[in-house]
């Protein structure tokens, strides 16, 4: 079989008897095969690629690069499913598409473009969507706005049910573990990591091993629940205002982590010395002290914490204002301003509130007067500033 290039895998036309139809009333029907991960164009064919005689040649060198590759598979069923529709005398072409490695936003709209590309030549009426799992089902609504999608089709490679082959099957998925960077991260980085951080732990005191892979394996859940990882890749994607609120976010949290370091601070000695919350601390050794002297500990954590806290959350609000007023279309700046007035002037009654509970209690002080009066006054403004923004938008 003669070589061909990439380039001549993808302008070859169809000569197969659906292309010679000339019955222009017949409707037309586009098979697309889908690559999703692009392995296609690591065996060096670049897509789209259009009509059965292109199809088979790259189907096959990809068989050849990769004998494993289920994409060839679907190809072949691809090719299989066109001379079917055409031996009916069906009008139909064949087009074989790709997205990208890493999947993605970006491949799912590279394999519409290309869609797209073929349509240009080949006005279908409708399209058949090829793949070897379930990609076809997953970009239905992607291909749907490009030509409606009248059928899917999913090529599942048979296997024997002898033991041999069932090792075979699994030892080729091991191998994605441990070859494959989509999956290798996970299976072999995280664990490596975590094996490092409890060598060290147990290196220098081993009764600390196990909260050391607590505090590894709580740490990892947290990055991967809360996508943290994919939001650190993607900052070098940010614009100017994105790193504005970006920098409030993080200022924001980092004065917060400050002041509820500070508020647990007071209940450590420091040095010799004990303060006040701390003499209480030593005091709670039991379920009723704790309750007994559990308004003062909250007053006195909430005494040394309020400002550092307050002042973040602040921080935060003012970067969410700045960015939203500076940018094109602003919009919501009204709710943080609320937010602002509402910040600033609760500071008062939490800070007398504490006061109050170290102290021991109200006992009729005037500072009864003064929160109900700074709530009342906190509400009746943000509810005016809110209702005078909102009518002056409309």
């Amino acid at each position: 079989m003669s070589q061909k290039t990439p380039s001549e895998l993808k302008t070859e036309s169809n000569s197969t008897p659906s292309s010679l139809d000339g019955d222009q009333n017949k409707s037309k029907t586009l098979i697309v095969c889908i690559d999703r991960d692009d392995d296609i164009g690591r065996a060096g064919v670049k897509t789209p690629i259009v009509g059965r005689s292109a199809s088979l040649e790259a189907a096959t060198r990809l068989a050849i690069a990769d004998p494993e590759e289920a994409d060839a598979n679907a190809i072949f069923g691809a090719i299989k499913l066109f001379d079917e529709l055409v031996s009916k005398g069906e009008n139909c072409e064949l087009t074989v598409v790709s997205g990208l490695y890493e999947r993605g936003v970006k491949g799912d709209k590279k394999i519409r473009n290309q869609v797209v590309e073929v349509m240009k030549n080949y006005k279908a009426d409708g399209a058949v969507l090829v793949s070897d799992g379930i990609e076809g089902e997953e970009l239905a609504p992607v291909i749907q706005g490009v030509v409606p999608i009248i059928s899917l089709k999913r090529i599942v490679i048979k296997h024997s049910g002898s033991l041999e082959e069932s090792y075979a099957v699994f030892g080729r998925y091991v191998r994605m573990l441990f070859f494959d960077s989509r999956y290798s991260k996970y299976a072999l980085g995280v664990p490596g990591a975590i094996f490092i951080i409890l060598t060290i732990i147990s290196f220098y005191n081993a009764k600390y091993a196990l909260l050391g892979l607590g505090i590894s394996l709580g740490v990892v859940f947290l990055v991967r629940g809360f996508d943290i990882d994919r939001r650190i890749e993607s900052i070098g994607q940010l614009t100017t205002l994105g790193y504005l609120r970006l920098f409030s976010g993080v200022a924001s949290g980092l004065i917060m982590i400050i002041g509820l370091t500070a508020g647990a601070a007071g209940f450590f000695p420091a040095g010799s010395q004990c303060s006040a919350a701390c003499t209480i601390a030593k005091e709670v050794t039991t379920a009723s002290t704790f309750l007994s002297h559990a308004p003062k500990l909250i007053g006195y954590f909430l005494q040394g914490s309020v400002q550092f806290v307050w002042l973040g959350v602040g921080v935060y609000i003012a970067g969410n204002l700045v960015f939203n007023v500076l940018r094109s279309t602003p919009r919501h700046y009204a709710r943080y301003v609320v937010e602002l007035f509402v910040l600033c002037l609760l500071y008062l009654p939490v800070s007398l509130f504490a006061n109050d509970l170290v102290s021991g209690g109200l006992n009729g002080n005037i500072d009864v007067a003064i929160i109900l009066f700074a709530l009342a006054v906190n509400f009746t403004i943000a509810a005016y500033l809110y209702s005078v923004i909102s009518s002056r938008r409309r």
